[in-house]
């Protein structure tokens, strides 16, 4: 198994033209998908569990491979379909400096917490090209009904105050990439 993604600037890959100003998009996903939805968004909580992160996760963070880190899987939602697959991995730090406010997610949009925190910076986007065996891709497509060949992912650090945290967004198979 390839556990490895291969993240990369958007700027060094060929994006497929439906995804690309999803893939590239500084804004809250969050909200752009509900301005999109033609039914309700909604976010199922898969996921939220303490673990050791991917290597390249802890890289990026700047985190020993060996430290916990409390991690939230969920599937961004329009009507029952999913859209996203969102994976975050917050430092020790970064949680306990926060801890209330993520515990009482649940059902709710990260990005609605983030995007209303007046000192939120947001680092670099980077993009992958998902292919079965590489443990996102696992991640991202254990739940749907088939596998997909390939999914696309985007990548970025967000800053609160000095404290950070890596969100991991996974675009599945669906008709509104071909919308956009």
């Amino acid at each position: 198994m390839n556990h490895w993604t291969r993240w990369q600037t958007p700027l060094l890959l060929s994006l497929p033209t439906a995804l690309s100003g999803w893939l590239t998009d500084t804004g809250s996903l969050t909200r752009r998908l509900q301005q999109s939805c033609q039914h309700s968004f909604s976010v199922a909580l898969l996921e939220s569990h303490w673990d050791r992160p991917l290597a390249d996760e802890a890289i990026l963070l700047r985190q020993p491979l060996t430290q916990l880190m409390f991690q939230r899987e969920v599937h961004l939602l329009d009507g029952q379909q999913p859209q996203i697959y969102a994976r975050t991995v917050v430092p020790r730090n970064t949680y306990l400096a926060k801890s209330q406010r993520f515990d009482a997610l649940g059902n709710q949009s990260l990005g609605e917490m983030l995007f209303n925190e007046p000192s939120l910076k947001r680092g670099p986007l980077q993009v992958a090209y998902l292919q079965p065996g590489q443990f996102l891709y696992e991640m991202a497509s254990k739940r749907l009904p088939s596998r997909p060949q390939y999914l696309w992912a985007r990548r970025s650090c967000f800053y609160v105050g000095n404290k950070n945290m890596l969100v991991n967004e996974v675009f599945l198979p669906s008709d509104k990439w071909s919308d956009s």
